[in-house]
């Protein structure tokens, strides 16, 4: 109901406690059956470890990397086939003996994605912030509220708004969101957190064509509308909606054949002059409706074209 498409649980943190076989057992069989990817993360820090305290070099350290490589084993072992492996706190990779523990993992779960062990990453991730990296699949971990665990004093709650928002503005970057949620200690999630992420799926069962398997758009906004695209239609997430009825869309390289709102199919009447469409007769957005998506249906691959005003960027899109 919340449109994920993978999740990632947190089998140990810092704290070194490792939840228990029978709930990654729970959860790796929960996500299949959904058709949801199955990750784990699992925290090579361990600040209740007394080898691990002790530090690189002391001979204590040993038995603390044979332990954590026993661990990881194990969960690349006794769950079934794994989709990602999700390190944190991982210390400097020759003090740990990563390419050898990788080594063996991936001949156990070929088909696995490693990230944050600082060599042998197949996707980059970012904590709170937007931060991709050129050639590989990365995502950004933002929590829902500020708080990482389950804080029953953190109400500063993400609106749904504000978590389309970060998704679009991802997509529209090429990367993921990993949205975190404290659960309670009996697993259940707050009333805040469920009605956030129930409003989020709604959103994306009518607008998810604009994110899943959606690629950046060619055209480089100047701070304004964020896009996507697929073949040849473009989205356009629109922002700043108290305009006014009429839009321009600049710099756009093809001849437009249809413009339409995504989660409605309901189409709009509009002029192309060159690279510039004026759109008109678009309703006013509610003010408790989440973030409206166009739906660009053009002649061929989206193209932009420069603008010579601002020559780092491809297109500008302006509201009246």
């Amino acid at each position: 109901d919340c449109g994920m498409k993978y999740v990632v649980l947190t089998t140990r943190h810092h704290d070194g406690h490792f939840i228990g076989h029978e709930l990654v057992a729970e959860h790796c069989r929960a996500c299949r059956e959904l058709g949801l990817g199955v990750g784990l993360y699992y925290s090579v820090m361990n600040w209740c470890e007394p080898n691990y305290r002790k530090g690189p070099g002391a001979p204590e350290w040993k038995v603390f990397v044979e332990r954590t490589h026993r661990q990881i084993r194990a969960l690349m072992t006794d769950y079934g086939p794994i989709d990602y492996l999700f390190y944190d706190g991982a210390p400097p990779p020759e003090t740990w003996e990563v390419e050898k523990l990788h080594a063996e993992i991936r001949k156990l779960q070929p088909g696995l994605l490693v990230s944050r062990c600082r060599v042998d990453n197949d996707v980059h991730s970012c904590e709170q912030h937007a931060g991709g990296a050129a050639g590989k699949l990365w995502e950004s971990c933002y929590t829902l509220n500020d708080s990482w665990g389950y804080n029953a004093f953190d109400a500063n709650w993400k609106t749904p708004t504000q978590v389309v928002e970060l998704l679009t503005k991802l997509a529209h970057n090429n990367g993921n969101l990993l949205l975190n949620v404290g659960p309670r200690a009996d697993g259940s999630l707050q009333p805040e957190a469920l009605e956030t992420l129930k409003a989020v799926g709604g959103w994306l069962r009518v607008n998810g064509e604009a994110v899943y398997g959606a690629q950046p758009h060619p055209f480089n906004y100047f701070d304004q509308e964020i896009s996507t695209a697929q073949g040849s239609t473009a989205y356009i997430r629109l922002i700043d909606e108290h305009r006014g009825r009429e839009r321009k869309i600049c710099g756009i390289g093809n001849r437009v054949e249809r413009i339409s709102l995504l989660a409605t199919g309901k189409a709009f009447d509009f002029r192309q002059e060159g690279d510039r469409i004026t759109l008109c007769g678009l309703p006013p957005k509610r003010d408790d409706e989440l973030p409206r998506v166009l739906k660009l249906e053009l002649d061929g691959a989206p193209q932009g074209i420069r603008n010579p005003m601002f020559p780092d960027c491809d297109i500008r899109v302006t509201g009246d």
